[in-house]
């Protein structure tokens, strides 16, 4: 009964999300044609080409100019079915059923591989070498087929974007020792203590002060953290470390993506080719770290399972979770695109709640009712901060 409830309030958030765009989207369409209507000699011929984007929603064209069409012109079958709003709504539900079942394949695929004398998962960095190498052989044929375009890239480019994925490869490996330590609803509580990292990192080493108001409301995810911590059933040191370092790593990642995306070259890869290579640097990345820490436990790590009997589950659900997480990150991107910075919060706010219910029910993971009231406090607190974030932002860009 519960997952038949979960499934409801996940079809719900996507198709509430996806109506809200829609309704921005439709106002948008209205506003232009009044303003054609009006001052139709005075504005530029390019306006009215069917090319013509309608620069109303979040600043993104390419989502917009498949709505405006020609007066007359008629669409498809398929167009009318597959359209903006169809696509938003599958972008979402991908993101979020991949993001739950990442969650409970990674954590199956940990207990599989059984824990070491710290009490972490072992392997853990041969696991999300595993994990991205499945994305990796999900897009290339994609790219060999001429299915996707490949991204065209110089070896500079690549090198440009080689700290983006190192980064990327800590906070997955970091985020997978974590979840693998703990239960993986107190590991997304934690993780919801981003923001905090993210704010100290950029007032360090980019000196981005913001305004006292923004600072304000990580209050609420640090005393939410904490107080999850404190009554927190399921809580372990490992999992609090690591998935404060995953929140780090994520932190450091966007530090160094600031002056890389903005590039010309780097915008015209698009959503999904960006995610794509910069899953090949984080793989890239990852392997020196099997090497040095994974390797020389290879024999006892494999005698460990096979005397479990888990040897195919390992198999299994380490490729199960390395598609799951390739999908659901792909369409995180594609879903930021066509949503607004606000939407997008509130849709990743909506997700961790899902991920925590879900992974409580599948692995029957107890929670105290000062625990469940702190998750609560730091979940909601991401959202207040990325709100105020985005508020007092526009207020300083605006000159006020």
């Amino acid at each position: 009964m519960m997952k038949v409830v979960l499934l409801a309030v996940i079809l719900a958030s996507a198709s509430s999300l996806s109506i809200e765009r829609s309704g921005r989207t439709t106002s948008a369409i209205g506003l232009k044609q009044r303003l054609q209507s009006k001052n139709q000699h005075a504005v530029p011929s390019f306006l009215h080409s069917a090319a013509a984007p309608v620069d109303m929603d979040s600043g993104d064209s390419s989502s917009n100019s498949a709505v405006v069409v020609a007066a007359g012109e008629k669409k498809s079958l398929i167009d009318t079915i597959w359209n903006e709003n169809t696509k938003l709504t599958a972008y979402l539900i991908v993101w979020y059923l991949g993001n739950v079942f990442y969650n409970i394949y990674n954590k199956k695929a940990c207990i599989a591989l059984g824990k070491n004398a710290a009490g972490g998962s072992n392997a853990h960095w041969a696991l999300s070498a595993v994990q991205l190498l499945v994305g990796i052989l999900f897009v290339v044929p994609l790219w060999i087929t001429g299915l996707r375009k490949a991204p065209a890239m110089t070896a500079d480019n690549w090198k440009e974007l080689s700290p983006v994925g190192l980064w990327t490869a800590l906070a997955h490996a970091f985020s997978v020792l974590a979840l693998g330590a703990g239960a993986v609803s107190f590991g997304q509580i934690v993780k919801a203590g981003e923001p905090v990292f993210a704010a100290a990192t950029n007032a360090l080493l980019l000196k981005d002060i913001d305004h006292p108001m923004v600072y304000a409301a990580l209050i609420p995810i640090i005393g939410g953290v904490g107080l999850a911590s404190l009554k927190e059933l399921s809580f372990t040191w490992t999992a609090l470390i690591a998935a404060s370092l995953a929140n780090q790593a994520a932190a450091l990642k966007n530090v160094v993506s600031k002056g890389v995306m903005g590039k010309p070259w780097a915008k015209a890869l698009g959503p999904q080719n960006t995610y794509a290579v910069v899953t090949i640097l984080a793989l890239l990345c990852t392997l020196p770290f099997v090497a040095v820490f994974d390797v020389k436990d290879a024999a006892a790590v494999y005698d460990q399972v096979m005397k479990m009997g888990t040897g195919k589950d390992v198999l299994k659900y380490s490729l199960f979770s390395g598609l799951a997480f390739y999908l659901y990150n792909e369409a995180s991107f594609l879903a930021l695109e066509k949503l607004s910075p606000v939407t997008h919060s509130v849709a990743n706010t909506l997700k961790r709640v899902v991920i925590i219910v879900a992974s409580c029910i599948v692995f029957q993971t107890p929670m105290s009712v000062v625990g469940g009231i702190g998750s609560a406090i730091a979940v909601g607190g991401t959202l207040l901060y990325s709100l105020a974030k985005r508020q007092y932002s526009k207020k300083g860009s605006s000159g006020h």
